[in-house]
């Protein structure tokens, strides 16, 4: 059991009272045990330093309507990520706090009475907006995991580990490939996200979508419609969280088997690859995760996995772990976990130093990571290690030489 503090001070001082042997041999030996104590004595002063806690409010989505796993996930990987840093740390220990959206007012004034170094949340880009706003007034910082265009902005105290939704990238690929036409199944919730992932789709795929279906309400009896929207197409685009996802692509694919898919993250999650099956190998869709997070031997990964299984993609712990990267960044520069120190730490970095190296920040507190291509497969998601080899005529399952190293 390690001592009190005052006590081990208290016996240095009463070892400085010992009188040693006079003559050259022994004032040597006093001035050894002297440097040494003295040595002793500031390592005893920085093992006994309490860390620094940061106080952190996570806003859950309660009221999610789409009720995305990638949502709730996303939140999860940043408590892990808390865990893992506060392992790897003796200086700096974050607690999460739970918040809801359910009364936003009564939330923002508790994150601020336990004087939250920021606040973390806001998968919904409504939400996130109408939050940013709330906190703003307060001088909180705002680590948004939404990657609405409408939070782009700068000096609003918001800042995002994943700005993009990568739906450009998505087109480009689509471009690439040869797509000439493609029809978009959409989710009936959180239009905003929907209609923004298309536009971006659309502005670099260089054509809009033929026809448009709205993936809600009675499931069955738009299943029947599928054939008739996917019929003629190059491709099919879905916006859709994980599990419609996952029932889209496999009525789709036993209507039309060689139909190429695209997905928006939103259907990431650990189990859209169950719930596809075979028939859900080879959709795309984009991730900014970096290929340090393709390997089982990722430290958070094992971490995770050890600690508390692999229900969690590494595409979602990469997440995370970026937004407490970021938060731990700013906090060991502004030398304090108060908010307004945490708040003009975040605005003036530059770069952040997280797993895969160190990642630009660029004006808005966004950072900028490139995006990568995925494909599904039956052990998850999987990295597209040259997307220069996708092709219209690749059949699913094949989409050019995929790395295998699963997710």
């Amino acid at each position: 059991m390690r001592k009190d503090f005052g006590s081990i001070l208290q016996s240095f001082r009463e070892a400085s009272t010992i009188i040693l042997y006079s003559g050259g041999f022994f004032v040597a030996k006093k001035i050894a045990w002297g440097t040494g104590a003295g040595l002793l004595f500031l390592l005893l002063m920085f093992w006994y330093r309490k860390p620094l806690v940061i106080p952190v409010s996570l806003f859950y989505d309660s009221g999610d309507p789409a009720d995305a796993v990638v949502s709730r996930q996303a939140h999860q990987s940043v408590v892990l990520a808390m865990e893992f840093f506060n392992t790897r740390s003796t200086s700096r220990f974050f607690v999460p706090f739970r918040e809801t959206d359910l009364d936003l007012v009564a939330s923002v004034e508790r994150a601020v009475e336990r004087s939250s170094a920021a606040v973390v949340g806001g998968i919904n880009a409504p939400f996130a907006l109408q939050l940013s706003g709330a906190l703003k007034r307060h001088g909180l910082p705002f680590l948004s995991l939404s990657s609405a265009a409408s939070l782009a902005l700068p000096n609003d105290l918001v800042f995002r580990p994943r700005p993009g939704d990568g739906a450009r990238e998505l087109g480009i690929a689509a471009r690439k490939m040869g797509i000439s036409s493609y029809s978009v199944i959409v989710s009936g919730f959180d239009s905003s996200r929907v209609q923004e992932f298309i536009r971006g789709f659309e502005m670099q795929a260089g054509m809009p979508p033929r026809r448009t279906m709205v993936f809600s309400g009675d499931l069955n009896k738009h299943i029947e419609d599928f054939e008739r929207i996917a019929r003629g197409m190059d491709a099919i685009l879905l916006v859709l969280p994980d599990w419609p996802a996952a029932v889209a692509i496999r009525e789709l694919r036993l209507r039309l088997p060689h139909l190429p898919v695209f997905t928006s993250n939103w259907a990431i999650s650990h189990r859209t690859h169950l719930l596809a099956g075979a028939l859900g190998e080879g959709a795309i869709t984009t991730s900014f995760t970096p290929e340090e997070w393709d390997q089982r031997e990722n430290e958070f990964v094992r971490f995770v996995s050890d600690t508390y299984g692999a229900d969690i993609p590494p595409l979602i712990l990469a997440m995370g772990y970026d937004t407490v990267a970021l938060l731990d960044e700013a906090v060991r520069r502004a030398g304090s976990a108060a908010p307004h120190a945490v708040a003009r730490a975040l605005e003036e970095l530059e770069h952040v130093n997280t797993a895969g190296g160190t990642v630009p920040m660029n004006e808005n507190g966004d950072m900028q990571r490139p995006a990568s291509l995925f494909t599904l497969s039956a052990g998850g998601w999987i990295r597209i290690s040259d997307p220069e080899t996708v092709s219209l005529s690749s059949k699913p399952g094949i989409f050019g030489r995929l790395s295998r190293e699963e997710l």
